[in-house]
């Protein structure tokens, strides 16, 4: 396979390869990084079949302009074809996918020498090579190719895939400022040897401890970089940080409009926000504004894009495809044949699928003057992205069909919905997930779904996930090691993990251990007491209560007999 450079830049619709034969060719492009152009798109037809790889970065010494030392190459006579002779270069791609895609239309061999003749710094790096460690360390190596999180994860790990090593979130540390405006440091526990499951680390603790605190904290870090003593205290192999947060007080940024990278997907946020379609007068950005709109608009577009990856990366072998696993996941939470979203009364539904013929019924739906279009296993390998978002209705967000009719969902189980979706339609290899307080808006039968459904999705894509949260439910569904019990004290914050198992532990220890509730008077206990005190005794209260009393209560009653109190 021919890997090479021939002068021809990237445009937004990308030329393919010349001829007919397999190439990886990369295409030009001007995007600055602190003065430094290094991007290159990749066009490649392997098999006779177009491959998107996305976007590579080659950095070579002593240039801040790759493309215009290549191009003095070629005028020196060089066809263009890598390895580029008499230059010291090492490259980084966008996505840790780039060399699984590759190593699925080829094999490992070939995969590895096109590593080679690009001068991959996480293969070189590993294997000591003395360039690519002085390179490594240069200006340009960290202010361009390890400007975006893509290519931190891809630096990090990507030596792993064409080693076939399983690659996942590894432990790491986070500083930041607490309620004391102290520094604290978090150290979140994601790799194991434990034989129990460790996808998910929670913050838990009374109010005013700074739980959610730390997760904004982490998304400023994220976004923008800053030196110092706070933030993470190595770069996480992390590609991209979701957060998910339904109240209608958090204040995370809804995206990354004013940042400037090309990867804007590396935070994604999901909730009730969200930036205005318009410009307001005068205004440098668009306003951002509170609506129930958001939720649905994003898990509308969030399906389709479940739907664009699925056929994207649908050649990896291990590729966790999501419609089907949104599928899987919801059927625990409620029954339905499969979700839809509406189109415009005027769309062909012929131009949405590339071979009508071959779809299985159902393909266009009509229910109550309102048309509908199923994303679902059955239309998977069909559909044009591009022809059903222009012709999505994105605001009416998504509707799930049962024997051709659409099902009516509680609140609960439409924004439990939402999430899967949109968790699904963003979610990445080695992303990270961060939630805030999910019990505001699922009863305890839907917390214990939404932590099954959350380690299914993350366990799919090699990702984690961080919570903070009040319920001790979601705390019994991980180890005491990825509990993280936040406490006021006189010599600052603390932050601890329980002294026993959580994970399959009882509710009322951990609501004592994390909350105090043991020194706590509950308003049951007054109301005992004065009814204690009004009967006169143990026997009279009980036989009052008669058939109303429990087996705990009980025992609370004749236990004070004897003092008062239990």
């Amino acid at each position: 396979m021919r890997i090479c450079y021939l002068g021809r830049r990237s445009a937004r619709s990308n030329p393919e390869p010349e001829g007919t034969d397999d190439v990886l060719e990369l295409l030009w492009d001007n995007w600055n990084d602190y003065g430094y152009e290094t991007s290159f798109t990749i066009t490649c037809r392997i098999g006779g079949q177009l491959v998107e790889l996305g976007i590579i970065r080659l950095l070579i010494a002593n240039h801040y302009k790759a493309r215009l030392e290549l191009d003095r190459l070629r005028e020196s006579g060089w066809d263009g074809t890598f390895p580029a002779p008499g230059i010291d270069y090492i490259s980084v791609p966008s996505e840790i996918t780039f060399y699984q895609q590759l190593k699925v239309h080829l094999d490992g061999q070939t995969t590895i020498q096109i590593a080679h003749a690009l001068r991959d710094a996480s293969v070189l790096v590993r294997d000591l090579d003395p360039v690519a460690l002085y390179l490594v360390e240069t200006e340009g190596f960290k202010q361009s190719l390890q400007r975006e999180r893509g290519n931190v994860a891809a630096y990090l790990d990507g030596w792993k895939v064409l080693d076939n090593q399983v690659i996942a979130v590894q432990n790491f540390e986070f500083r930041f400022q607490d309620v004391f405006r102290a520094t604290s440091t978090l150290a979140l526990n994601f790799a194991s040897d434990s034989l129990l499951p460790h996808e998910i680390n929670v913050l838990i603790g009374p109010n005013g401890t700074g739980k959610s605190r730390v997760l904004h904290q982490m998304v400023e870090t994220w976004i923008a970089p800053q030196d110092g003593e706070l933030g993470f205290a190595e770069p996480p192999n992390v590609s991209q940080l979701v957060v998910v947060s339904y109240s209608p007080f958090e204040h995370f940024p809804v995206d990354m409009e004013g940042v400037i990278v090309q990867d804007k997907g590396a935070y994604r946020y999901f909730g009730f926000r969200g930036r205005s379609d318009e410009y307001t007068d005068g205004a440098l950005e668009r306003p951002i504004l509170l609506s129930h709109d958001y939720p649905k608009i994003n898990a509308a577009q969030s399906l389709i894009s479940c739907l664009a990856d699925d056929q994207r990366y649908k050649a990896i072998t291990d590729w966790a495809k999501k419609i089907s696993t949104m599928e899987r996941v919801l059927l625990t939470a409620f029954e339905f044949d499969f979700a839809a979203v509406e189109i415009e009364p005027n769309a062909r539904v012929e131009s949405l699928y590339s071979n009508f013929d071959e779809v299985s019924e159902p393909t266009d739906l009509n229910f109550d003057g309102h048309r509908y279009i199923p994303i679902a296993s059955h239309t998977m390998n069909h559909a044009v992205v591009s022809h059903l978002l222009n012709a999505c209705i994105a605001k009416s967000g998504l509707i799930f069909f049962k024997n051709s009719k659409p099902i009516e969902l509680s609140s609960g189980q439409r924004l439990f919905a939402y999430i899967v979706v949109n968790l699904l339609g963003v979610i990445r290899r080695n992303s990270l997930v961060l939630i805030d307080e999910p019990e505001l808006f699922l009863h305890p039968t839907l917390e214990i779904q939404f932590i099954k459904m959350l380690k299914q999705i993350l366990a799919s894509f090699n990702s984690k996930a961080l919570l903070a949260s009040h319920s001790e439910v979601i705390v019994r569904e991980v180890p005491a090691d990825c509990v993280h019990v936040f406490a006021r004290t006189e010599n600052g914050l603390a932050i601890t993990h329980p002294p026993f198992q959580t994970f399959g532990g009882d509710i009322q220890r951990i609501s004592s251990y994390v909350f105090g509730d043991n020194s706590v008077s509950k308003p049951y206990e007054k109301w005992l007491e004065q009814k204690f005190e009004e009967f006169g005794s143990a026997e009279a209260l009980i036989e009052a209560m008669d058939d109303n009393l429990n087996e705990e209560l009980l025992v609370q009653i004749k236990a004070m007999e004897g003092n008062g109190r239990w």
